[in-house]
């Protein structure tokens, strides 16, 4: 190891809803990424702090719970269960995976609130919201569907259109319904609190023009929104599921009338998780100012990961929410939103039965064969659509071919012809390897640190190929018969090789690559120390004692399965 500079790094990923169990467009969109970064920064020797947890009071959650007939709270502790249950099964590894739904994030919600009403970036509007007569009371934005005004897609929702990505007011929508009982909606006048994201604005898109490590395509629909001018959006609905307000310390004077029926809307609320969560992580380690070293600190990162249906509540929403609440915490040091996962072309859907549900794809397929997939095609800046073919001919053809087979051929053949003790120092290492290693450490580091996985998971896949060139440049299954001495310098290198590969794919197949600890005699867990970087070829890494069974890490799915997978699928289509 060597050392470094500690860096601050925190981590807040987007909050799922809990009225169902995550999807694999969801893993792709959100959950996948920030694992990789996050174990690439405790690679670094940096000091990392991942937090999420499950959105308890999304609308989702209360119409699932009154189609059950159950309380909004039991779907989703149900729900969060099996979240955590499935992303550990997914090897996404969270320093804390909470909720919205602990006194310590209502007092914060709360606190934000007060906070920015009492600096004046928070309003009192009379407005029109809609209401139906057939159940007396105003509609959640979830509650809503009708036609959406710009790209007219039917099936809009009151909140965004999930098709052309506009956040939308309810109101703006044509023929607007009850999603629940299908009946058309009145105009009724309510009184709710405001965010003033018109005073915000200024400051919004300075810190974006500011931050040009932010993407591109990111930061142009984000300026094409400021560009139309931002508008005060409501904080506050008619609803009695949420965190309630602080009404004791709310001035008499700015109290909305009907307060104790109001709530926070989830879409404000929920990203105080982030804040919420750290607070929580702190006092947990008993360490209650903990969070400050990343929110407050000069030399504090806090980077945000989200799918592209959250791209306005992270790019504007949250910023503006932190420079109401308190200017002197840090904004966003990147925010890193992914594009939408297709599954064989089409949107995904569960009411149409066009899915993978996440239980089944556990169960069948090798975790890591998802990971790297997923990784290999990271919907950077353009969909994905996912197919079972591209899959399952990545894993084979890839994964396996070209990593599992230098990584297992190269180990059986050193077994077999020398002894399974192997010491790997730089001095033995052609210049050629040796050059190319350090390359392959920075070029990877670069690319992560931008959030560029795909591009750096393609640098490690040519260190592979690498490999396999060398060995089969070398012919050592011949030379080992004519020059053991000889040979055996060149499997030193192939195994040095196996050494940063091993590092190198750590945080996108730390499976995998705890089974190869394994097969190479170290300690099978990764141990992070800060100030201690092991994202660096070693001058004397620790000694190699292979175990005496080699097995493949990839294993080939069957491409029968292809058609399987596919049949099935067109057979749930409804």
């Amino acid at each position: 190891m060597s050392k470094t500079k500690i860096r601050n790094i925190y981590i807040g990923v987007a909050w799922p809803y809990v009225n169902d169990l995550f999807h694999i467009g969801n893993l792709a969109g959100a959950y996948l990424p920030p694992d990789i970064f996050s174990r690439f920064h405790k690679l670094k020797g940096n000091k990392v702090l991942m937090v999420s947890g499950s959105d308890f009071h999304g609308t989702p959650i209360t119409i699932r719970a009154e189609q059950e007939r159950k309380k909004p709270e039991e779907i989703a502790e149900r729900y969060h269960k099996l979240d955590k249950e499935y992303l550990q099964k997914f090897n996404i590894d969270y320093d804390l995976y909470t909720s919205t739904h602990t006194s310590i994030h209502k007092k914060m919600a709360q606190k934000m609130f007060l906070e920015s009403l009492k600096k004046g970036f928070i309003s009192i509007k009379k407005t029109e919201q809609l209401y139906s007569e057939k159940s007396k009371k105003f509609l959640q934005d979830r509650y809503i569907e009708g036609e959406c005004p710009y790209c007219h897609n039917r099936d809009a929702r009151g909140d965004q259109c999930e098709k052309c990505g506009r956040a939308l007011d309810a109101l703006e929508l044509i023929n607007p319904i009850s999603k629940v009982d299908k009946s058309p909606l009145i105009q009724k006048t309510t009184e709710n609190y405001f965010l003033n994201l018109s005073k915000l604005q200024k400051e919004i898109k300075r810190w974006l023009l500011l931050k040009k490590e932010i993407r591109e395509w990111e930061r142009k629909e984000v300026l094409g929104w400021i560009q139309e001018g931002l508008k005060p959006r409501a904080i506050t609905r008619d609803i009695d599921y949420g965190v309630p307000l602080p009404v004791s310390k709310i001035p008499k004077n700015k109290r909305i009338k009907n307060i104790l029926n109001k709530r926070y809307y989830v879409w404000y609320e929920a990203v105080v998780g982030y804040l919420s969560a750290a607070i929580e992580y702190s006092q947990r380690k008993k360490k209650p100012n903990y969070w400050k070293e990343f929110f407050y600190k000069k030399d504090g990162e806090t980077y945000y990961f989200a799918g592209q249906d959250n791209l306005v509540f992270h790019l504007i929403n949250w910023p503006a929410q932190l420079i109401a609440y308190d200017k002197k915490i840090n904004l966003p040091a990147n925010v890193f939103v992914n594009r939408f996962l297709f599954l064989e072309g089409q949107k995904m859907s569960k009411s149409r039965g066009w899915f993978i549900e996440t239980p089944y794809l556990v169960e069948r397929y090798p975790i890591d064969a998802v990971r790297f997939y997923l990784a290999f095609n990271m919907p950077e800046k353009k969909e994905l659509n996912f197919t079972w073919r591209d899959f399952i001919e990545t894993n084979n053809n890839i994964l396996v071919a070209v990593i599992g087979n230098f990584i297992h051929r190269l180990l059986t053949f050193s077994q077999k012809n020398f002894d399974s003790k192997f010491d790997i120092s730089s001095h033995i290492l052609d210049p050629g390897v040796k050059s190319l290693l350090n390359k392959t450490f920075k070029k990877v580091a670069a690319f992560l640190e931008k959030g560029e996985f795909r591009a750096s998971l393609q640098e490690i896949m040519n260190l592979a190929s690498f490999g396999n060139r060398y060995v089969d440049r070398h012919q050592i299954w011949k030379l080992v018969k004519e020059n053991p001495k000889r040979t055996k310098t060149i499997v030193l290198n192939g195994l040095a090789i196996i050494e940063a590969l091993r590092i190198l794919l750590y945080p996108f197949l730390p499976g995998s690559m705890e089974e190869l600890n394994r097969l190479l005699g170290h300690r099978q867990k990764f141990i992070f120390q800060k100030g201690k970087s092991q994202w660096v070829f070693s001058e004397h890494p620790e000694p190699i004692n292979l175990t005496s069974e080699i097995i493949p890490l990839f294993p080939k799915i069957d491409e029968k399965n292809i058609d399987i997978e596919v049949r099935a699928l067109h057979g749930h289509l409804k």
